[in-house]
């Protein structure tokens, strides 16, 4: 097995973290009140939270529970870190289907809807493509 370079570490937190991150606020919207979730994102985003499907939160959860995995994963130097990423890239497309497909999200959401499920598969993206090169040269095992 090839040693990793000081980048392969450097990333693997910033993907620990990120993962980390997208679980916690997972965590927070679903365990919020209506109170608190109109409190963080306003009285329309909460209109929406009723008629968000639940095949959208299974996607969502999977989306970050699995990148939070695979970043585990990529760090122990495993090669399910790569599929893993896979799977978490997949779940967050589907998850953000409703908000490009739904006027009450975008409404809700405003003129920028759109940034963060472009800076999510954008990361997600190169989460993949890191982890496959890693794969590839030696790395995870």
């Amino acid at each position: 097995m090839k040693k990793p370079n000081a980048l392969f570490w450097i990333l693997g937190v910033v993907f620990l973290l990120w993962n980390a991150f997208g679980c916690v606020i997972y965590i927070i919207d679903k365990a919020a009140s209506d109170a608190q979730y109109a409190e963080m994102y306003g009285e329309a985003m909460l209109a929406t939270r009723d008629v968000y499907p639940l095949w959208a939160t299974a996607a969502y959860a999977i989306a970050v529970w699995g990148g939070l995995l695979a970043a585990i994963f990529l760090l122990l130097r495993k090669r399910h870190a790569a599929p893993l990423f896979v799977a978490s890239l997949i779940g967050a497309v589907i998850s953000f289907i409703p908000v490009f497909t739904e006027s009450a999200f975008k409404e809700a959401s405003g003129s920028t809807y759109w940034v963060m499920p472009i800076i999510v598969v954008l990361l997600g993206l190169f989460e993949v493509w890191w982890s496959r090169r890693a794969r590839a040269n030696g790395i995870l095992n």
